[in-house]
């Protein structure tokens, strides 16, 4: 079966519509969970793991450990690989549509007016405006800078992408219907909503 990779701007809704898309389909929704790998295949504890994650060092940190940026980016490429081998996954960010582009998957991304994103990262993050600002600035440069380093890449290019999908403008729902309806005609997947409201195993 097949692998779905999100690519998102924080706040543009992933955080509901991944889940909700691997549930339908049955699938495993790796997100914060790639977290719980890296340490196991680094063995650099969670706080560092979670500080190096879609973001690249300072030239401080990078003296202070040395490699550890490097062994957390070939541990994620392993990992990426292992899961598109196994397939059934919608893989969230960390440059997943980058690592697994020769492989068979569905690559979205995620965006939204600054508006609905701030919305959003209030909502999910119980903080206030100005935090959420703040929060959606330094994430759109960690991630931007992130994709630029280790792939030489430019994240919003629509060309790295099947569809660019801007939840503010097509709703939640209606995003998450079309991942789920692509994934069904290209991998025969079933949708897992359908199948219980027709009584179905």
């Amino acid at each position: 079966m097949g692998i779905i990779t999100i690519s998102r701007q924080i706040g543009a809704g992933e955080t509901t519509i991944a889940p909700e898309v691997a549930r339908r389909l049955g699938w495993e929704c790796l997100d914060r969970q790639l977290l719980d790998r890296l340490v196991e295949e680094t063995g650099i504890s969670l706080p560092y793991v979670a500080h190096y994650d879609e973001r690249i060092p300072n030239k401080i940190e990078a003296w202070r450990h040395p490699g550890e940026t490097e062994k957390y980016f070939h541990a994620l490429r392993r990992i990426m690989q292992e899961y598109a081998q196994r397939g059934n996954a919608v893989i969230v960010g960390r440059g997943g549509n980058f690592f697994l582009r020769e492989a068979d998957a569905l690559h979205y991304r995620l965006i939204a007016s600054l508006s609905f994103r701030i919305q959003r990262v209030m909502e999910v993050r119980w903080v206030n405006e100005g935090p959420a600002r703040e929060t959606i600035t330094q994430s759109d440069r960690d991630r931007a800078e992130f994709i630029q380093h280790y792939f030489r890449a430019d994240w919003d290019n629509p060309e790295h992408y099947h569809a660019v999908l801007n939840t503010a403008r097509l709703g939640i729902e209606t995003v998450t219907e079309w991942i789920v309806d692509a994934a069904r005609r290209r991998w025969g997947a079933s949708d897992k909503r359908e199948q219980g409201a027709e009584g179905q195993p």
